[in-house]
């Protein structure tokens, strides 16, 4: 049997052998005539919503010779709107004097999309479309699209929120940080490589969140210092601060000892064994002996045991593979701090929880290709974070449905 290529890429294209199918075996029709009768009904919806407020607003009905009318009606224009059931051209009435300005509830002033299928847009490219792509993606299924320049402005609506991150209080409530960086290209005049920095936390009661991340050109003192400083002046002060981990970079360790200096700094293991894979000469005979080793030395219960592992596996290697086993020596005393916090040390010992949203917040971007800017560098990077807050919250459903009394007018608002 033929598999089936059901990726994000090609689900568009899937989608239109699946209705031709099912148009063969005449089941399509039915599903197709609830659709077009779905989308009947909410055009109908939103053009009896607009008749009625235009109604109610100038003080008279369709026809009506009422004495306090404020205009009259003279008669309409057509005007767009697409929603996530798709395109419809609704009738709007027009003033003959303009006595008046007249506000509909189903949308402003020259808004031609609902609020909700714009989300659903700039949603679309977060969780990992093309800005092209979302376009063939929504044309197939609800029959309409934006453009791929509007798709882009989209993503600017993203700013409001970027600047309430960055400057919102933080409450001095982790007793863990981790600290990582994630290289990506922008182009600033030319196509350079920049960094952008991430500070996960760990709470009291365990739990992890993203609370910082900054562009910057390395990962340097001066910059990881920037960063650091901002979460300070922000509330982050280190009173229930205890360890701060991260990668053996020597800037990220100098500035954690200028702003936390009271907090241990722990060099993350996994970051230590991938360096000495990578100093290994002699890989096919010595890769499998050395790294299993290594592993076992951070496995122990103890600290003295794996001090006394780390001594065996020294003696050993140190004449076989020199090099490799002198890079792997320096700083091994600092992977080991977590052993101080035995409830704790399988948590910290290492930036994995940092590095899983880092490999997420990488495939997910790895679809530019590069970025135009650092503006629009730092709206994907805040889009994805936002989505991963989004989704670790747990859908609270309503205990109780409070049932109201039907008011004269109805008024219905398409979120």
């Amino acid at each position: 049997m033929r598999s089936v290529n059901f990726s994000s890429d090609n689900l568009a294209v899937q989608w239109q052998y699946v209705k031709r199918n099912l148009g063969d075996l005449g089941v399509l029709y039915q599903f197709d005539d609830f659709q077009l009768q779905a989308h009947r009904v909410i055009k109908d919806l939103m053009q009896s919503c607009v008749n009625e407020e235009f109604a109610l607003q100038i003080r008279a009905n369709r026809y009506e010779h009422a004495p306090n009318r404020l205009d009259e009606r003279q008669g309409t224009y057509e005007r767009s709107f697409t929603t996530t059931f798709g395109t419809s051209r609704i009738k709007i009435p027009r003033l003959r004097y303009n006595n008046i300005k007249v506000h509909y509830s189903l949308f402003k002033k020259y808004q031609r999309r609902q609020n909700k299928f714009d989300k659903a847009v700039v949603l679309s490219m977060i969780l990992g479309l093309s800005v092209r792509k979302q376009r063939r993606f929504f044309k197939s299924f609800i029959g309409d699209a934006i453009s791929h320049t509007t798709a882009s402005r989209l993503i600017r609506s993203l700013e409001d929120g970027l600047q309430e991150f960055r400057t919102k209080p933080i409450e001095d409530k982790y007793k863990y940080l981790f600290i990582d960086g994630l290289w990506v290209k922008v182009k600033d005049g030319k196509l350079k490589k920049k960094v952008i920095l991430f500070v996960l936390g760990i709470t009291k009661d365990n739990k992890k969140e993203i609370i910082a991340f900054r562009l910057a050109k390395g990962e340097t003192e001066e910059e990881v210092t920037a960063l650091l400083n901002d979460l300070y002046r922000r509330g982050l002060e280190g009173k229930a601060l205890k360890l701060v981990a991260s990668d053996g970079a020597k800037g990220i360790k100098a500035a954690i000892n200028m702003v936390y200096p009271y907090a241990k700094w722990q060099l993350c293991y996994v970051h230590k064994i991938r360096n000495l894979l990578k100093h290994i000469r002699q890989k096919t005979q010595n890769r499998k002996g050395i790294m299993s080793q290594a592993r076992a030395i951070y496995a122990t219960k103890t600290r003295r045991q794996a001090e006394k592992r780390f001594d065996k596996f020294y003696l050993k290697w140190k004449d076989i593979e020199p090099y490799a086993i002198k890079c792997f020596k320096d700083g091994c005393y600092d992977i080991l701090c977590y052993y101080e916090f035995a409830d704790d040390k399988n948590l910290i010992s290492s930036t994995n929880h940092l590095e899983r949203d880092l490999e997420e917040v990488r495939r997910r971007i790895k679809i530019q290709g590069y970025f135009k800017s650092d503006r629009s560098t730092n709206l994907w990077t805040y889009g994805i974070i936002s989505q991963f807050r989004q989704e670790e919250q747990p859908e609270v459903m309503p205990k109780h449905i409070t049932i109201f009394k039907e008011p004269k007018y109805k008024s219905v608002q398409l979120s």
